[in-house]
């Protein structure tokens, strides 16, 4: 670090870095967008009786994604095939218990990821008596998941179902620039020219956040080649389409409210429906680890169809207008003052008594003056997104109507540490809604505060501020349960 500020940045290699950083994120983001699973239709009968478990078809039918019901419909299929029983909730609990059963079909023989589930299940019996449910809960961030999510991709890909997400092609544009906008960063770091450090703060600045831009395009470029993220193979796209049309089929035939406690042994319909996000009255019973943040499947508008949500995490998301206008153009008049004048203080044209006054440390005060010049840009930069938004926002408002399919606290959804997300928000209150209305497959969440929030399921109307997503007014107009 103290070599980058002796040195002076710029030149023609600095806005080269500059063009291969935003480059290389927007080829990512074209990745990402290509990458992700397209949406596949249901065919228009089921054809041939399938034989895929019930957690890959959890997989198949969840954007090539390995959700909560995957693990739910394995074990609701343990029980009916004889594996286990899954028994009525006792009078002061909600969830169904579980205990081993004394025999499975003959013959009858497990896959890995399903033989990982019933260990899971077993290793928790210290008594005869059955257990409740919720025992049985995974964290899906864990390991155990880690492993159990790799169990069930790897089943799928040896049926030739799904494939590998990421693959050289995809990632070869966004690591080109990576490299080559790294080098022409450290090219540029110094021009030969010899300019005061409170003379070139702009330039330095824009040298540093291309720096950690190039930084993050690497981290993300190592991210996802690592992952083990699958997509649909062309027999993965056809298993899918038949998929979804047993799923119409199993709406119609009133799986839905079904519990995993009235099961018949031999009869899988059930686990297929909990797996395509079907069985409420499974995922009420068996709560074995928490729903995907990012995916639901939602009837509104009378179809089923899987929706995607996503929770911005840009500055102030979630602030009144009001206050984002008004604090962000009083935050960026006290920076550009404060960077004034530190850089006159910097450069002995300010403050002469303190120079007077301490003369053997007039270094170290001009060090101090030019450090406080740098900070002064984050008021001044956030404060100035702030007010814009804020204004984009004061008078523009959106409306919808619809189901609250996901409501996540956020450090739930952060892509930073929980623990800091914790420490951030402190004890303020706040919950990110994602409001369903039936006119798009794509969500964008907003974020409500302890007085406009609402419980998922509810049906609401919301209104909200588009660029901040600041939650105005909330009004809740019932009750559903929604996956």
């Amino acid at each position: 670090m103290t070599d980058f500020f002796a040195a002076t940045p710029g030149g023609a290699m600095l806005g080269l870095s500059v063009l291969l950083a935003v480059a290389g994120h927007v080829g990512l983001w074209w990745a990402e967008r290509h990458a992700t699973p397209q949406r596949i239709g249901e065919h228009d009968s089921t054809g041939d009786q399938r034989t895929e478990s019930p957690a890959v078809v959890n997989v198949l039918t969840n954007d090539a994604t390995l959700t909560a019901a995957g693990l739910r419909a394995t074990v609701v299929d343990l029980g009916t095939r004889g594996w286990i029983r899954i028994l009525p909730p006792t009078t002061d609990d909600e969830t169904s218990r579980v205990r081993p059963a004394s025999e499975a079909y003959d013959g009858d023989a497990l896959l890995p990821h399903e033989r990982l589930v019933l260990q899971h299940i077993l290793a928790r019996f210290t008594t005869d008596r059955a257990i409740p449910a919720r025992h049985l809960a995974v964290d899906i961030r864990g390991s155990w998941w880690r492993r159990y999510r790799n169990l069930v991709y790897a089943e799928a890909k040896r049926n030739g179902l799904v494939q590998r997400r990421w693959t050289p092609i995809l990632l070869g544009g966004p690591v080109a620039a990576a490299i080559f906008g790294l080098l022409a960063w450290i090219s540029g770091r110094d021009d030969g020219t010899p300019v005061a450090v409170v003379d070139s703060v702009e330039r330095r600045i824009i040298a540093f956040a291309t720096f950690v831009a190039l930084v993050l395009l690497v981290v993300r470029i190592i991210h996802h080649a690592t992952s083990n993220d699958v997509t649909h193979t062309a027999a993965g796209v056809d298993a899918t389409g038949r998929w979804l049309a047993v799923r119409q089929r199993l709406v119609a035939a009133g799986f839905a409210p079904m519990a995993p406690s009235s099961l018949e042994i031999g009869d899988r319909r059930l686990a297929y429906a909990t797996a395509m996000c079907l069985a409420d009255g499974a995922r009420i019973e068996l709560p074995l680890a928490r729903e995907d943040h990012y995916r639901a499947w939602s009837s509104v508008g009378g179809v089923g169809r899987l929706v995607r949500v996503r929770y911005p995490w840009r500055p102030f998301y979630g602030v009144n207008p009001m206050f984002a206008l008004v604090g962000g153009l009083l935050a960026a008049f006290v920076g550009i003052r404060l960077r004034s004048f530190c850089a006159d203080v910097a450069r002995e044209e300010a403050w002469n008594s303190l120079y007077e006054r301490f003369e053997q440390q007039d270094w170290l005060i001009s060090l101090i003056a030019t450090g406080l010049v740098f900070v002064a840009f984050i008021p001044i930069l956030f404060g100035l997104w702030a007010a814009i938004a804020g204004a984009a926002d004061m008078f523009n408002s959106v409306e919808r109507t619809g189901v609250v399919l996901r409501a996540r606290r956020p450090a739930e959804v952060s892509p930073l540490p929980r623990s800091l997300i914790k420490r951030f928000e402190g004890d303020r209150y706040s919950l990110y809604v994602a409001i369903d209305d039936g006119s798009s497959d794509r969500i964008t969440a907003w974020r409500a505060s302890e007085r406009t929030a609402t419980p998922q399921g509810v049906d609401v109307v919301v209104r909200a501020s588009p660029v901040l997503g600041h939650v105005r007014r909330a009004s809740p107009i019932g009750h559903t349960i929604s996956g």
